[in-house]
């Protein structure tokens, strides 16, 4: 028996907004561009790897961040094969007999997605979960470790220059290394994975809320929790290049860019609670509106404001 170890990478609509997206609405919300993969032989030795492109058929238009994180361009897909295509090819080269994993359920979700959006009625092996694997063997079965944070708590250093994450086969890979650490991998089929329903979060689930203990307005805005806020959506620290334009009375606003889900709106608020002590609430919400050309003036409107607000001062 062999083990399979899946990666995907996807496109998304440049807006929400955008007609492509309201043309099917949350019937696919990320498009798969790139099907990577490696097989791994039953002493967990790497002894084959698979790489697709996938030509997009509705997200024609390769988003900006995307072609960033992924370095993957436009032509790169032009002359790929069609979704179905791709996973035929997926299928024929996993053969028979194997186990097939990938990291986390987010994959599993955008593929059970594009499967059902394209009408792909091709079999696949049941797929199981190495993050989860890896959360029971370290002790915390609840946690969700990214990839690169198990690879650091495994001591297995990328070689970034030659294979940069964000790429299915690289990522496929580097969840390998991390597998053949795991004592008694096959129990990796105690962790079967289901896909998810994926839909466009509504305000209220974007909306993220915190209430932090603080000394002073000046040490708050100048905190780590200030200035690298957690993404409302997979809580990865953002960047806040600005900084915090004053709203109006103890409230304060700074413009945030998280890597992967783009640009958010980070919002805090002064008091104090029931004991007297002075605390921040801080709440942010990812920007309805992503195109690069909205991003950009957005932040060259911030600057200025902070530009006004200091020459004030």
């Amino acid at each position: 028996m062999q083990y399979i170890i899946l990666d995907l990478e996807w496109n998304q609509p440049i807006s929400y907004h955008s007609p492509a997206y309201k043309s099917v609405g949350g019937k696919l919300l990320f498009e798969m561009i790139q099907i990577g993969a490696v097989k791994m032989d039953e002493q967990l030795n790497v002894v084959d790897s698979f790489s697709q492109l996938i030509q997009p058929q509705h997200y024609v238009r390769l988003h900006p961040r995307i072609a960033r994180i992924t370095h993957i361009s436009q032509d790169d897909l032009s002359d790929a094969p069609v979704f179905s295509d791709a996973v035929q090819a997926f299928v024929d080269w996993c053969g028979e007999d194997y186990v097939l994993l990938t990291w986390g359920c987010d994959d599993i979700s955008v593929l059970s997605q594009n499967m059902s959006f394209f009408k792909c009625d091709i079999q696949m092996s049941k797929i199981y979960d190495a993050q989860q694997l890896f959360g029971a063997v370290t002790g915390n079965p609840k946690e969700r470790k990214g990839l690169k944070a198990a690879m650091e708590q495994m001591e297995i250093v990328p070689d970034e220059d030659a294979m940069p994450f964000h790429n299915a086969v690289n990522d496929a890979y580097y969840t390998a290394l991390v597998f053949a650490k795991m004592p008694e991998p096959e129990k990796v089929l105690g962790y079967p994975l289901t896909p998810r329903k994926l839909q466009h979060l509504d305000r209220a689930k974007k909306e993220s809320t915190a209430i932090l203990r603080v000394r002073s307005l000046k040490d708050a805005l100048k905190s780590a929790a200030a200035q690298t806020p957690p993404c409302p959506i997979c809580g990865k620290r953002m960047t806040v290049p600005e900084g915090y334009v004053h709203q109006r009375g103890d409230q304060y606003m700074a413009l945030a860019d998280c890597p992967q889900h783009g640009l958010a709106f980070v919002r805090l608020a002064f008091g104090k609670n029931d004991e007297g002590k002075r605390i921040m609430t801080r709440s942010s919400s990812l920007s309805e509106e992503q195109s690069p050309p909205y991003v950009h003036t957005k932040h060259l409107q911030w600057a200025q404001k902070i530009a006004l607000q200091q020459e004030a001062e």
